[in-house]
């Protein structure tokens, strides 16, 4: 169930590994969510300082970790504003890490193709790359990251990380770990020719946003140029040197999809669910009422115990059931149990019955749960105005679209 206020628009987190992968993975998504309004960020875990460096010009920077980092972030940030300028955070930066704690970078684990073609783990992962940091740490960082943007939804890789990248592989874990904390709804990327998917974009609408982004990333793939005969194509060539098409539609899997929550209140019930709490609600004032009647005169010495037990225990439940329910529906059926109970109790035991008697507890017991109930019923509902006021807060203190991002 969207959790999105309609004053606002969805806000939807993308946590990606490394730059480059937020567009060769999910480009498209984000650039159409953004002509649609919606409010996207992108959180990327590490500068990808260990990745290729394909040009001859740019060459000379491999191996050399901060320089490497420096030009990548130069690449994300023209990257994003081709996709159409998504807010962006750096996992441990500002939004992106726990307030009380100093902030942090995550270097790139680096990996290793593996003999099946697919990628594995480096031998050589440094002491403060993201696999080498501690799970709960990373997971801290993005949840940081969902509260400082609001996000409505999380969006990350498969279990595998697309393609068995360690980094991915963590990534997926620990956004997922994360969106299920804060009750989100997680969606991982995946192939729709090997997965079933849930969500499909068609992302042809877009394409040219798309290539003028992965022309950015000149130091990681290699461009195909445009096709004339079909300039909606595009494909680029891996540092692994396999060509890699650009597809139709992204897709995406629900995992660990919410629950759909249990009615938090009576008006939001269904039909049938509204008539039998009201049942439920007419059985226990039954029951109050015929414990009452019964046990009303009881004294504890001269203490009327039995008067005052049974006088909260209507309170408690008109009061219970309208606190709970927000329902008057419900409170006026224990008031019309309680008498009734009462009443067919009193009949049985004829004029001279015992139960009732003409004393105080007898008149309180008689009169209490009617007035108890009217009480509860007139109590004006004040939910409405506590919500639009939680909203207005929680709205004003959200970040806006028009933010312009972070860079660093």
């Amino acid at each position: 169930m969207s959790k999105v206020p309609a004053t606002r628009p969805e806000r939807v987190l993308f946590v990606h590994a490394h730059p480059d992968d937020e567009t060769l993975a999910s480009g498209g998504t984000i650039a159409t969510l953004l002509e649609l309004g919606a409010d996207v960020t992108v959180l990327t875990a590490t500068r990808g300082e260990r990745g290729e460096m394909l040009t001859a010009s740019l060459a000379p920077l491999y191996g050399d970790g901060p320089r490497v980092a420096a030009h990548r972030e130069t690449e994300i940030a023209g990257a994003l504003a081709a996709l159409g300028g998504p807010r962006h955070l750096w996992l441990g930066g500002t939004g992106a890490r726990p307030t009380d704690l100093p902030e942090r970078r995550y270097t790139d684990s680096g990996m290793q193709w593996g003999p099946d073609g697919r990628a594995i783990a480096a031998d050589d992962a440094p002491a403060d790359s993201l696999t080498a940091a501690d799970l709960g740490e990373v997971v801290d960082d993005i949840r940081a990251a969902i509260r400082s943007t609001g996000a409505d939804a999380v969006v990350s890789y498969d279990d595998d990380g697309g393609y068995g990248h360690p980094d991915h592989v963590r990534v997926h874990h620990a956004a997922r770990y994360a969106a299920r904390a804060e009750e989100l709804p997680f969606s991982m990327i995946v192939d729709p020719a090997t997965t079933e998917p849930d969500v499909t974009v068609d992302v042809i609408p877009v394409r040219a946003k798309v290539r003028a982004a992965v022309e950015q990333y000149r130091s990681q793939v290699t461009v195909d140029p445009v096709d004339p005969a079909d300039p909606t194509a595009l494909s680029w060539v891996m540092p692994h040197g396999a060509r890699h098409p650009a597809p139709a539609v992204e897709a995406f899997r629900h995992a660990d999809a919410p629950v759909a929550p249990a009615p938090q209140t009576y008006a939001e019930m269904s039909r049938q669910g509204k008539v039998t709490a009201v049942v439920v609600a007419l059985v226990l004032g039954l029951v109050a009422g015929g414990l009452g009647t019964v046990t009303h005169q009881q004294t504890l010495g001269a203490f009327p115990i039995g008067m005052l037990l049974t006088t909260l225990v209507v309170v408690g439940l008109t009061v219970g059931l309208r606190l709970l329910y927000r329902s008057r529906a419900m409170v006026a059926a224990v008031g019309i149990g309680v008498i009734v109970a009462t009443q067919v109790l009193v009949s049985v035991g004829g004029q001279s019955s015992p139960l009732v008697l003409a004393n105080t507890a007898g008149y309180v017991w008689t009169f209490g749960p009617a007035v108890i109930a009217a009480l509860v019923l007139a109590w004006p509902d004040l939910s409405g105005v506590r919500a639009a006021a939680t909203a207005a807060r929680a709205d004003a203190a959200a970040p806006r679209s028009g933010a312009p991002a972070r860079r660093e």
